[in-house]
């Protein structure tokens, strides 16, 4: 009922496209910020920032909805053995190319040898966006325990509230304790990787594994409030909003981590946003299925590539789009971003199986 037959599209793949769209827009806005000359342009450029920040919430949600969906038989030998020419080796290789090409971008010291460079690639430091594919890794290597979570105990309906509402509390604990203790407590340089540890996202993992198991129960009670879903992320994101602005001083997007209640809520009322009016799509037969498909295929690829295409974008047209108006800017550079990243992502994909036909 929730799978397009035809072009094999299911939730998840409306998710990664609308994470992917984000994610960029979050490149476009943190370049904003930093040429911002006054406060009430830097609170606009926040308050948009916190809207687009659900990305990496809804990516693990939709990756193992489609885990769950498609890998039940699957061996987790060649689960990983898929998984490591899916997602590792362009990983590798997109990380490499922004050390070397563009290590401006890298986050924290910059690497000065053939050991902390091999640091950037294990942290995901390469880049200001690779924390997440570090992170997304290590909910791969779960497979198992989301099979196992997803065939074996929510099929009992009886535990699934309680685990539920058991994992959400561990969730809602660990994030106080990385608010008290890292992010604003005395361990904020020794464990800043602590926000791309497994367990900072596993509840989105949980989430999308009941959201492939119930999805048609789930799907009957939010489509009959559908309309109040958006309105009521606005009013949450809102508050997000104010909570970032409160802060003292200059306008700072590590203010509006993910691991706090307000985004963390604003991020789940979108998944299941996006969730509703993308199962409504599926079940409606849109005319638009082929090209959500399309763009699903090359999420993750764009996803790597983004940054390093505005990088090179900035080369060219920096001087330019500096002359614009700040919402113009942003409009030009976030749609010539996407639109170039998308294609380079297909024609290096074309290029590539090329390549394997002429060796096969």
């Amino acid at each position: 009922m929730f799978e397009d037959q035809k072009t094999k599209i299911n939730v998840s793949d409306f998710q990664k496209v609308s994470a992917v769209t984000a994610v960029m827009l979050q490149t476009i806005l943190s370049f904003a910020l930093a040429n911002c000359h006054n406060q009430t342009t830097a609170a606009f450029v926040g308050t948009l920032y916190v809207f687009a920040k659900y990305t990496a919430p809804m990516f693990i949600f939709a990756i193992v909805y489609n885990m769950v969906k498609t890998s039940e038989k699957t061996s987790y030998f060649e689960f990983l053995k898929d998984k490591f020419f899916e997602l590792v080796v362009p990983y590798l290789l997109w990380t490499v190319a922004y050390l070397l090409i563009f290590p401006g971008v890298q986050q924290k010291t910059p690497y000065t040898n053939m050991g902390t460079f091999l640091l950037k690639v294990i942290t995901g430091d390469g880049a200001p966006h690779l924390w997440y594919t570090v992170m997304m890794l290590q909910i791969q290597l779960l497979m198992p325990f989301f099979i196992w979570l997803g065939y074996r105990v929510f099929a009992n309906r009886k535990l699934v509230w309680p685990v539920l509402i058991g994992a959400t509390v561990l969730y809602i604990g660990w994030y106080l304790f990385y608010s008290m203790q890292v992010l604003n407590g005395p361990l904020a340089e020794s464990w800043y990787l602590l926000d791309r540890f497994v367990f900072s996202f596993l509840i989105y993992g949980i989430y999308g594994v009941a959201g492939f198991i119930y999805h048609e129960a789930i799907f009957e009670q939010l489509n009959r409030i559908r309309f109040a879903l958006l309105p009521i992320g606005l009013v949450v994101g809102g508050l997000s909003v104010r909570a970032l602005l409160a802060y003292p001083g200059d306008v700072n997007f590590g203010h509006a981590p993910y691991l706090n209640t307000l985004q963390s809520l604003y991020s789940l009322i979108i998944i299941l946003t996006v969730f509703t009016f993308a199962s409504r799509m599926i079940v409606n037969q849109s005319p638009k299925l082929p090209l959500f498909k399309w763009l699903a295929v090359y999420a993750y690829r764009t996803y790597l590539a983004n940054v390093f295409v505005f990088q090179a974008l900035l080369l060219v047209f920096k001087s330019t789009w500096l002359r614009l108006p700040m919402g113009t800017m942003i409009v030009v550079a976030y749609l010539s971003t996407a639109t170039v990243a998308f294609m380079l992502s297909w024609l290096l994909h074309l290029g590539w199986s090329g390549i394997k036909k002429q060796f096969s």
